[in-house]
């Protein structure tokens, strides 16, 4: 509809204008899909030879609930109401995670855990590097890595007095590059099914290939380290401290509570999930290959089940830990504090679709780089890489998705690379590292929400607190992507940026440590 318009960025970058100034994903959320509205329902009036007018409306509030609406349910080809059960599942499982936390608290696991872990790990260097490592070892599939991290780790973080927006950040910064540099997970069988279709062959050895060039990935992971190390807080961090949280659990220890009321529901939770993760993929694939269940699995039907399954066994184990009065303020609690998390990925979710396809910005933003590059304005075997690198990340960015990113820049970025002999194992890596900027600073992503829920903090101090980092990261990523590109070398990348973010992150320590 607005592919060929600039008017394509109108709703997302009021979106992210207005997440700036008010401080509110909901409200901005809501605002965007209402914007969106209005300019489908004139485009549609004006294209009929109709004008827009009072009873236009009407039009706009059916666009807007038929926007938010299609996140729980659609109509197929008879007329039947079609549920979306994946992303139920996802919100079932939020709930659950939220009741088994409580659980857990409620039984004196918690306090336990911190009891015993507070002689081993007793600052908040070390509880931040439990969450880096957990975040590491977890790579499978983000969701499950952002929401599961966050619940093993989040109590000895606020024992140690770290924050929670420190957590988040952790937690976001390894999950979704962690993924993409690990061809066995979910991430790395979307983009094989994507490669599958652009018929070049020898799709794992690229994918592989890409690992090696993915700078800002490596980088992330490499800065989330040095934040830890040197405890670097920068300004919006200092001043964002667990801001709206209200949720700290009681690290009160029960008589005869122990830590495997925490660590057996944490690690039944992570056990049931991925056994579900790969059954699910084998049922769907019908084949004993790992990447092809990966590639057919269904996330949400695995957290929900999976996560009810390490529910009933903390029941379990908990129950001669547990007051019966308890049980009703477990699950009310553990409901309530994940209902804004909820409401908040129900609009993300909404507003997904309606900037993809309605406002078809990524497409705009696609074409606009194609034609400049095999224009020749300003071509060269630097210029490809650089500039998919900022195209993927500025419609990552705007639409909250990187899985979008990679379907629309991968094709274009291969026929760029074709067209004009540049290796596409290198186009490829700026693509996926330029997708994964765009959703990690992004207020409208998933993983952004998810990141912030599994830490137990706002999204939007979530999203005002990682964004330094996270862009003086993708800084030095462009850096190193020009200077592999200049002398065709990414060894030569790596040392430069290895340099940069040691320098860069070393003038930080001195100034916010």
């Amino acid at each position: 509809m607005y592919a060929d318009s600039a008017l394509s960025l109108i709703v997302p970058l009021c979106v992210i204008a207005l997440v700036f100034i008010t401080k509110r994903v909901v409200l901005s959320l809501f605002i965007g899909i209402a914007i969106a509205g209005v300019m489908v329902t004139y485009h549609n009036a004006t294209a009929n030879g109709n004008s827009f007018n009072i009873g236009s409306l009407w039009d706009v509030l059916v666009y807007i609930y038929k926007s938010i609406s299609s996140v729980f349910y659609s109509f197929n080809e008879t007329g039947n109401i079609q549920w979306e059960s994946s992303n139920l599942y996802v919100f079932g499982f939020l709930i659950i995670l939220g009741i088994i936390t409580q659980m857990i608290a409620y039984s004196g696991g918690i306090a336990a855990f911190v009891q015993w872990a507070k002689n081993k790990v007793n600052t908040a260097k070390g509880s931040e590097f439990l969450a880096f490592i957990a975040g590491i070892v977890i790579f499978i599939d983000d969701y499950f890595n952002a929401l599961t991290v966050g619940q093993l780790t989040k109590s000895l973080n606020d024992a140690n007095h770290s924050t929670r927006e420190r957590l988040a950040y952790i937690i976001d910064s390894t999950s979704a590059p962690v993924c993409i540099l690990m061809p066995i997970s979910s991430w790395g069988a979307y983009i094989l099914g994507i490669m599958a279709t652009l018929g070049e062959g020898q799709d794992f050895f690229v994918l592989l290939s890409s690992i090696w060039g993915n700078y800002y990935a490596w980088f992330a992971l490499f800065a989330v380290f040095l934040t830890i190390y040197w405890q670097i807080n920068l300004p919006a961090m200092k001043k964002y401290k667990n801001r709206g949280v209200r949720d700290f659990l009681s690290t009160t220890q029960k008589e005869g509570s122990h830590i495997g009321l925490l660590i057996i529901p944490i690690f039944a939770l992570i056990g049931f999930i991925t056994l579900l993760i790969l059954w699910t993929g084998y049922k769907e694939s019908g084949k004993l290959d790992l990447l092809e269940m990966l590639a057919n699995t269904q996330t949400g039907f695995s957290l929900f089940w999976g996560g009810l399954a390490a529910l009933v066994l903390n029941l379990l184990i908990s129950w001669k830990y547990l007051e019966k009065r308890a049980f009703f303020p477990i699950f009310k609690i553990g409901t309530y504090s994940m209902i804004p998390a909820s409401f908040i990925l129900v609009l993300a979710w909404s507003i997904g679709p309606v900037i993809k396809e309605d406002m078809q910005t990524g497409i705009y933003l696609a074409n606009l780089t194609k034609v400049w590059l095999e224009g020749g304005v300003g071509y060269s075997s630097v210029a490809i890489p650089l500039a998919t690198f900022i195209i993927s990340a500025f419609i990552a960015f705007c639409t909250g998705t990187s899985w979008g990113t990679f379907a629309i820049m991968l094709p274009i970025g291969l026929n760029l690379a074709t067209t004009n002999n540049v290796e596409f194992a290198f186009v490829m890596s700026a693509v996926l590292s330029g997708a994964v900027y765009g959703d990690h600073a992004s207020p409208i992503s998933d993983t952004t929400i998810l990141s912030a829920t599994g830490a137990g903090c706002s999204v939007e101090s979530h999203f005002i607190t990682q964004l330094p980092y996270v862009s003086t990261t993708a800084l030095v990523a462009f850096v190193s992507f020009a200077i592999a590109s200049y002398f065709n070398s990414i060894l030569l990348g790596y040392g430069v940026g290895v340099l940069l973010l040691l320098g860069i992150f070393g003038l930080y320590k001195k100034a916010y440590a």
